[in-house]
């Protein structure tokens, strides 16, 4: 069980960069030392960095995160950001869709009239989407990832270089004032810039655990950004940065 716990941890802290003690009491449902014991153990084998507070996670290219995982965090803030992201799409759009849990509720979230087509790496938002006849779905061919049940890779990204999308609907691992928009794996990037590249929108949707947060691969400025969809007010120097640069932000 322990094991199993500090699994999860890192799972956590790979998922988001940094978390605190407190957060991880409350995600793991333990208490706060057994917490601070497992961080400590974690800390001593060179697999999380403690800081002050809590932990963030050691590793500069890990793809480790599942998607099982990925779809136990946030759920409720994902599912408004979602709805909120569908409220833009109109019949006869294009959008590309990529691999992030968030994607995945706005393919929930669209009504069952709407008539669209939709290029997504992600097998579980394909297989969401299948349920509407209304809608065309493509899917790029390369590296099938089973943790991430997505497709990545150059193949991909070459794939989508021959397609042109109305929306490129966005998710990401962090989002920062100095870094922009960040990933903990350049496994992703070169998909999400082809389908940045070949959209005439960036929608990037994002949730509040993700703000703040500098990632070790860099993959958008914020001149890419078109709009911003979350759930919680920005810090101050966020909402500065993003007015500066012409995002335009919506609160889920």
């Amino acid at each position: 069980m322990s094991e199993d716990r500090k699994k999860e941890i890192r799972d956590l802290l790979s998922a988001r960069g940094y978390m605190t003690v407190e957060e991880l009491s409350k995600q793991l449902f333990v208490s706060v030392p057994t917490i601070r014991r497992d961080l400590n153990e974690l800390s001593r084998k060179g697999l999380v960095k403690r800081v002050h507070g809590g932990a963030s996670y050691v590793g500069k290219d890990s793809f480790e995160w599942s998607l099982d995982l990925r779809n136990r965090v946030n759920l409720g803030e994902k599912k408004r950001i979602g709805q909120k992201a569908a409220e833009l799409i109109e019949d006869g759009n294009h959008l590309f869709l990529d691999a992030g849990t968030t994607c995945h509720f706005l393919a929930r979230a669209l009504k069952p009239s709407i008539k669209i087509s939709v290029l997504t790496n992600s097998i579980p938002t394909m297989q969401k989407l299948s349920e509407n006849k209304n809608i065309i779905i493509e899917c790029p061919c390369g590296l099938y990832v089973p943790s991430h049940l997505g497709i990545f890779g150059d193949e991909a990204a070459s794939f989508i270089q021959t397609r042109h999308a109305d929306f490129y609907f966005a998710t990401a691992t962090g989002f920062h004032e100095e870094t922009g928009v960040t990933l903990r794996t350049r496994l992703e990037i070169s998909v999400k810039q082809a389908m940045r590249k070949n959209s005439d929108c960036m929608v990037l949707l994002l949730d509040h655990s993700k703000m703040g947060i500098k990632n070790y691969y860099h993959t958008f400025d914020f001149s890419q950004i078109d709009i911003l969809i979350t759930d919680a007010p920005l810090s101050a120097s966020l909402a500065e940065k993003c007015a500066d640069q012409g995002v335009d932000v919506i609160y889920a």
